[in-house]
């Protein structure tokens, strides 16, 4: 009897200690494997929480700070860095019955009628201001325009719709806008044109230019525009990109563009006139979603349709 007594106490003391092992083995197996796991996925998940809204505010704080002007035409007086040159009643009206983004929109308008032999008359316009001496001479431009078929198309009479017009220094003269894109029958064009000697009459010639036919106008509809530009009048260093509706269709690279002036181009929006004939009794256009940027900005930042998400993407 004590000897089986005595076995029975052994087989048990020796399957308490297998269980003790077999305990201890599972607790050194979650220690060593399942908890640095369960550590590294909190830290990932910490990181992902942390890191990634840091990086995306930081970005958009970045992109804000590249804009120098925002016009959406939303208030009842466009923004404070437009300067006018509208000189009829109807010149420039902001109106709700057609707008890109929001409510209202800026019109343009321009009569035949109100041509008096003055240049000054010929203009329907709203300009920005020169690039100051010493500024990074580089823009970026995004804007919304709108051309009514009913008074824009079929017409032979030349029409500047968009232009960026040269700053005269002190003692000297200005000549034609070194960049401008004009409208004559049906067709859209871009001229720009460089100088490496000073301008010292009215209307000098410049050393070069080119011009570029941009296609079929686009009448009915609001076309979203972006305008990247480098001024350079006497390098290679120049450059002028053009995206419409988010397509490329001028890319210009080290060339010369300008004139050799302190402050660098302007830009105007609107209606310049400059043959002083129109097959219409009054020509109009509409542009809307403005915004300037500098040289840090892209395209990104200034193309229209931000704020309710139907700008186009670049392409």
């Amino acid at each position: 009897m004590n000897y089986v007594t005595n076995t029975q106490s052994t087989s048990t003391n020796k399957n308490k200690t297998f269980s003790n092992l077999t305990t201890k083995a599972l607790r050194l197996f979650i220690l060593l494997v399942l908890i640095p796991l369960f550590n590294l996925s909190l830290s990932s998940c910490s990181q992902s929480d942390s890191i990634a809204p840091e990086s995306e505010n930081h970005s958009a704080a970045r992109e804000n700070a590249s804009i120098l002007n925002v016009d959406g035409f939303e208030s009842d007086k466009v923004g404070s860095f437009w300067s006018k040159e509208l000189f009829t009643p109807t010149a420039g009206k902001l109106v709700n019955d057609l707008h890109r983004v929001g409510n209202q929109a800026m019109r343009f308008s321009w009569k035949p009628s109100q041509a008096n032999g003055t240049n000054k008359m010929l203009h329907s316009e709203l300009a920005t201001s020169a690039i100051a001496p010493g500024d990074v001479a580089e823009r970026w431009y995004g804007y919304s325009s709108y051309m009514p078929s009913a008074s824009m198309a079929k017409d032979d009479q030349t029409v500047i719709v968009s232009q960026w017009h040269g700053v005269p220094d002190p003692g000297f003269e200005d000549s034609v806008p070194p960049l401008c894109i004009e409208l004559n029958s049906d067709r859209l064009k871009l001229w720009y044109c460089a100088s490496n000697v000073a301008i010292t009459k009215a209307l000098q010639n410049s050393t070069s230019n080119k011009r570029l036919d941009l296609g079929a106008a686009i009448y009915d509809r609001w076309v979203d525009y972006v305008v990247h530009v480098k001024w350079d009048p006497t390098g290679k260093t120049g450059l002028l990109e053009i995206w419409q509706d988010g397509k490329r269709i001028v890319n210009e690279q080290g060339i010369s563009i300008g004139y050799p002036q302190q402050r660098k181009p302007y830009w105007k929006c609107g209606l310049y006139c400059w043959m002083a004939k129109a097959t219409y009794e009054e020509k109009s256009i509409y542009y809307d979603e403005v915004r300037i940027g500098g040289p840090s900005a892209n395209y990104d930042a200034v193309k229209p349709g931000r704020n309710d998400n139907s700008a186009k993407v670049q392409f």
